[in-house]
């Protein structure tokens, strides 16, 4: 009965966070649609106004794509994978020039 009710909390806490994850994200799109459609809508004749307004959420959202795994912990994870293969030298100057574009 322990085990059973404590699989139903670990259960139910994770519904929770992802229902709480999901609001988050409906909340964040909502804001940019409306925000889209309130700028296209009073900026009619201005197409420079309506393309900044469908061109700035995207990419903020591309910019977030590319960036935000890196720093979640994907970098580390790469860091593990690499001492546990043979040294190459091209290899790793090529990893570290890339390291540095980013």
């Amino acid at each position: 009965m322990n085990t059973l009710m404590l699989l139903a909390l670990l259960g139910s806490g994770l519904a929770l966070m992802v229902v709480v994850l999901l609001w988050k994200l409906l909340m964040l799109t909502g804001g940019i649609a409306s925000m889209q459609w309130a700028m296209v809508t009073g900026f009619a004749d201005n197409p420079a106004v309506q393309a900044v307004a469908y061109a700035l959420p995207a990419l903020l959202a591309a910019c977030a794509l590319m960036y935000l795994p890196g720093k979640a912990g994907l970098s580390s994870r790469t860091h593990l994978r690499r001492a546990s293969t043979s040294f190459n030298p091209r290899r790793r100057a090529r990893h570290i020039r890339w390291e540095a574009m980013a």
